[in-house]
């Protein structure tokens, strides 16, 4: 019983901490002259801001900032899919903020 009620306790705080995952096609990515990236697609995401290669935004280094655009820019290339975390977890991708800023996401991973 104390085993079951440990392993109940672990798939609830693992829940809580999970990232949520917006996953598909790059299907807009922009970058404004201010520095600032945008991005639309993956799991359907609206167009939203992600971050600022000139400026430190939503705590996001502008050399990450560069790194994932560049990441993102490939991807959408070559029609590979995206996976973009959200930690906390959010509800939906497509409720994300159109044209605000997408707080929170953790990671930009791109699968073959």
């Amino acid at each position: 019983m104390k085993l079951l009620v440990l392993i109940l306790f672990f798939m609830i705080s693992f829940k809580t901490y999970a990232d949520s995952t917006c996953i598909g096609k790059v299907k807009e990515l922009a970058i404004g002259r201010a520095g600032t990236v945008l991005i639309a697609g993956p799991g359907g995401l609206p167009s939203t801001y992600l971050c600022n290669v000139k400026l430190k935004h939503i705590n996001v280094e502008p050399e990450a900032c560069k790194a994932m655009y560049g990441q993102l820019l490939s991807a959408q290339a070559q029609e590979l899919t995206v996976k973009i975390t959200f930690n906390p977890a959010i509800s939906s991708c497509s409720e994300v903020k159109s044209w605000g800023w997408a707080t929170h996401f953790n990671w930009i991973i791109v699968n073959k």
